[in-house]
């Protein structure tokens, strides 16, 4: 039977563009998150630095939940991005938002240095949050939690509308070129919402998410989801691994985009991609 358990992150040590290293590469904060050809020169220098295959992008969490009209704070911290002020006072207000539109504002610059990147023959992942951390950007997630135990309609209502939003943030991102997707929810890991509403949140939104992408993205296109997002699927019966065997010693991501079996990944973090393998990956069937 299955079991829902936490991926541990390993990895909770953000530390941000500081000044003085975008003052290294001619850029400034926060000019550097506002317009293409900054998000480009500073992808491409964080690649290097990486020793990284791909360029990812964004550098925050905050695009899909401004796009929808969240308030976001800009100045020269460390930090990034931040919500500013909630402008949500209740969860299904989230209900009355206009649609998300990617040909506008940041998000369409963001688009926009994707193709730049793409165009240069540069890998690049788009990093597409999920519901909580959209909704974190908008209001007290804490009265989200409270809307999962005591309003479960409005939840399921909710769901689907941001599920709506961001399969049209995917499809948007893949008619410019973007192929690889990282897929992340940081604010609703079970270690954070608990096994009961995990498994809850699976049902009303991750699982008909990720099946309605295996259903309208090419098959070409890889979604890797942050092990905190596919754990929770596996272990609530609505996904589950499959291993193909490699031919030779590659790199995670290599491996990957070399077996037309892969759509959904999420066994290992995305910082690990560059790692090597020589036997077999694992990959995600949606059931």
């Amino acid at each position: 039977m299955a079991k829902l358990i936490d991926f541990k992150c390993q990895y909770a040590d953000f530390r941000g563009v500081t000044p003085e290293y975008a003052a290294s590469l001619g850029l400034k904060l926060p000019d550097l998150y506002l317009n293409a050809e900054d998000m480009v020169k500073l992808a491409l220098k964080i690649k290097e630095d990486n020793n990284s295959s791909f360029c990812k992008l964004p550098l925050d969490t905050c695009v899909q939940a401004e796009n929808l009209g969240g308030k976001i704070k800009y100045d020269d911290s460390p930090l990034g991005p931040r919500k500013d002020i909630d402008i949500l006072n209740d969860t299904e207000e989230v209900l009355n938002l206009p649609a998300i539109d990617p040909s506008k504002g940041r998000m369409a610059e963001l688009l926009k240095a994707c193709q730049m990147l793409i165009e240069q023959g540069e890998t690049v992942a788009l990093e597409i949050r999920g519901i909580f951390d959209m909704l974190n950007s908008l209001m007290d997630i804490q009265k989200v939690f409270m809307t999962c135990a005591m309003k479960q309609d409005v939840m399921k209502k909710v769901c689907d509308r941001i599920r709506s939003d961001v399969v049209t943030y995917f499809l948007a991102a893949e008619k410019i070129g973007c192929n690889l997707f990282f897929y992340s929810d940081s604010s609703g890991g079970v270690n954070i919402i608990g096994p009961r509403f995990g498994k809850k949140m699976v049902e009303w939104f991750t699982y008909p998410l990720m099946k309605e992408l295996s259903e309208v993205l090419s098959e070409k296109t890889i979604v890797h989801m942050c092990p905190k997002v596919s754990f929770m699927l596996v272990g609530s019966g609505k996904a589950k691994w499959k291993a193909e065997e490699i031919p030779e010693e590659t790199d995670y991501l290599s491996a990957y985009k070399n077996n037309p079996n892969v759509r959904f990944t999420g066994q290992r973090c995305n910082k690990e991609l560059n790692q090597t393998t020589k036997n077999k990956i694992y990959h995600l069937i949606i059931e």
